[in-house]
């Protein structure tokens, strides 16, 4: 089309890398999409901003060795040379087998996009110019090609903007020498700038980005999503945005597709919230965050210890109708709004958040806001649920009983609080840290709050945090729990009360597996009832206090 935007599925893209200014007001966006007969036009501003956002770029700006990588990520990357290698390649060579990989590729995933037929793919090929390198995949033994990537360069920026791999050979790590073969390449031979992997997917779950933070280094880079539609999606896009969840349901490509737009709406409006909100409120709120039954009154209790934290309740309106000290989750960002939280600089909460309407308003003042999230096995969790219902009188029976009734169901919401985490930027612990890595973790935590501690009093926390001493001084330290409410703390207890079919349950249920009958009832356990406590605890505190005591 031209060198500025490209022409995708029917919307505008920006060819520009993003760190570039784009060079066209919005008026002559709307021209360009009126031009090309797009549905919209999609760009970003605001790259690379110190700000956590809800869109952003997987880039990667640092030139490593494989010595810098983790054991298993080198010892994944030499396998995989043992039966694979790794080149530039020619057009003609990618023509050759490329169709054949795609539609493999396609294969596994749950999309919406169309496909292109070979010859639209030979199309596409041919029509790469000189400012794209083609890179594959081969098998050392016969000279197959198992997974390439399209690269576009501009100047010293690399983007790699189509990536495909035969999913028969994913076991063979051909990702691994892929990636390790062009970063090396472009980072450490050429010295680009940062290549970018794109930006975060609107269409579709994927867990590229997590691999390749996780293995190779690579970071998000957040900014703002900006978009802009033709008359006619505009029109539609304001109608039809409030009943977007709705229309997620509906099993017909076209809605799919609409849900999409609607979906990316949404971020739009969450980034321009986010960038556009200013608070010149100096206090603090450190949110202990945990996974239930996960170790957040043990963070809380360190928190404490930290900062000789000694407040015992949140101004009236702002609190939990539970625990005074507990912040009122649905007031966050009133509170940050009002007087009352200058009433001191810091506060602490713990919380059990993973709603995504409290993480949006999370987010929109994070300049405010820190968090520490903790999570734990979910089969101790499930564990610890079981000796909580039983202690607090709300169920009675044995663990099997329990494990059918709400057990995996409670497995469930264990599952939907980690995926709602999975995206955000915050000091992430395990259960697992406390226990063997207690000391390091407390350094850790401290570090992520600015606060400088010696020795002495690393002790001292770590004694005044003892689970022993909680259990004992729980109520003087203001944690709000019980004797009861700390049980062994000890983990793989789970092992004295799963038997096989209840591993083989979470297990089904790590992997998206529930009959119509248990969505149903999950609904009506862990949704509806939740929501109608939700609905009690924002409107009327009372009557969710005395709800839940029995529910």
């Amino acid at each position: 089309m031209n060198n500025i935007w490209r022409k995708y599925h029917g919307a505008l893209i920006p060819w520009k890398p993003p760190h570039l200014d784009l060079g066209f007001s919005r008026n002559d966006i709307q021209t360009q999409i009126s031009k090309h007969n797009a549905f919209f036009a999609r760009w970003t501003t605001n790259f690379d901003s110190r700000k956590q956002s809800v869109f952003w770029y997987i880039i990667n700006d640092k030139s490593i060795d494989i010595s810098d990588y983790s054991a298993n990520t080198r010892s994944k990357i030499n396998r995989g040379f043992k039966k694979l290698t790794v080149r530039k390649i020619s057009k003609s060579e990618l023509l050759k087998d490329g169709y054949s990989v795609y539609k493999n590729a396609l294969k596994r995933y749950n999309f919406i996009l169309n496909v292109l037929s070979n010859k639209q793919f030979i199309s596409e090929i041919e029509n790469l110019d000189e400012n794209w390198d083609l890179w594959g995949v081969y098998t050392l033994n016969t000279n197959k090609l198992v997974a390439y990537s399209l690269n576009r360069l501009v100047d010293d920026y690399c983007d790699y903007s189509t990536i495909k791999f035969d999913p028969s050979f994913l076991k063979n790590y051909s990702s691994y020498v892929l990636y390790y073969s062009m970063n090396k390449y472009y980072l450490n031979d050429k010295n680009f700038q940062y290549v970018n992997n794109g930006t975060r997917s609107v269409s579709h779950q994927t867990n590229i980005h997590d691999f390749l933070i996780d293995k190779f280094k690579f970071r998000k880079a957040y900014c703002k999503m900006e978009v802009a539609y033709s008359p006619l999606l505009k029109f539609f896009v304001k109608y039809l945005f409030f009943m977007r969840h709705i229309i997620s349901f509906i099993p017909l490509n076209i809605f799919r597709k609409l849900y999409v737009i609607l979906h990316q709406e949404n971020i739009k409006i969450l980034c321009e919230k986010i960038y556009g909100y200013s608070n010149q409120n100096p206090s603090k709120l450190v949110l202990s965050n945990g996974n239930f039954k996960s170790g957040s009154t043990w963070v809380t209790a360190i928190l404490n210890e930290l900062f000789n934290y000694k407040i015992d309740s949140f101004p009236l309106k702002f609190q939990n109708p539970k625990h005074k000290n507990w912040i009122h989750r649905y007031r966050i960002h009133d509170f940050f709004n009002s007087n009352d939280s200058l009433d001191s600089p810091l506060w602490i909460s713990k919380s059990h958040i993973f709603q995504e309407k409290i993480m949006n308003d999370i987010l929109i003042n994070q300049n405010n806001i820190k968090i520490i999230n903790i999570d734990r096995d979910i089969k101790d969790i499930i564990v610890s649920h079981y000796h909580h219902l039983l202690n607090s009188k709300k169920i009675s029976g044995d663990f099997k009983s329990y494990f059918s009734k709400w057990g995996k169901y409670k497995a469930k919401q264990c599952i939907d609080y980690k995926k709602a985490w999975g995206d955000y930027d915050c000091l992430k612990l395990k259960y697992s840290d406390l226990i063997n890595s207690n000391r390091k973790t407390i350094i850790k935590m401290a570090k992520y709050l600015d606060i400088n501690i010696d020795d002495d009093k690393i002790l001292s926390i770590q004694n005044e945090t003892d689970i022993d001493n909680l259990r004992i001084n729980s109520k003087r330290k203001n944690l709000n729990e019980e004797n009861w409410f700390y049980r062994k703390g000890k983990m793989g207890d789970w092992k004295n009360f799963f038997d096989n079919e209840m591993i083989l349950k979470i297990q089904s249920i790590e992997s998206g597996n529930l009959s119509f009958k248990e969505k149903l009832s999950y609904f009506i356990k862990f949704t509806f009832r939740l929501k109608l406590k939700y609905f009690l605890y924002k409107y009327i505190p009372n009557l969710y206090v005395k709800f839940d005591k029995v529910f």
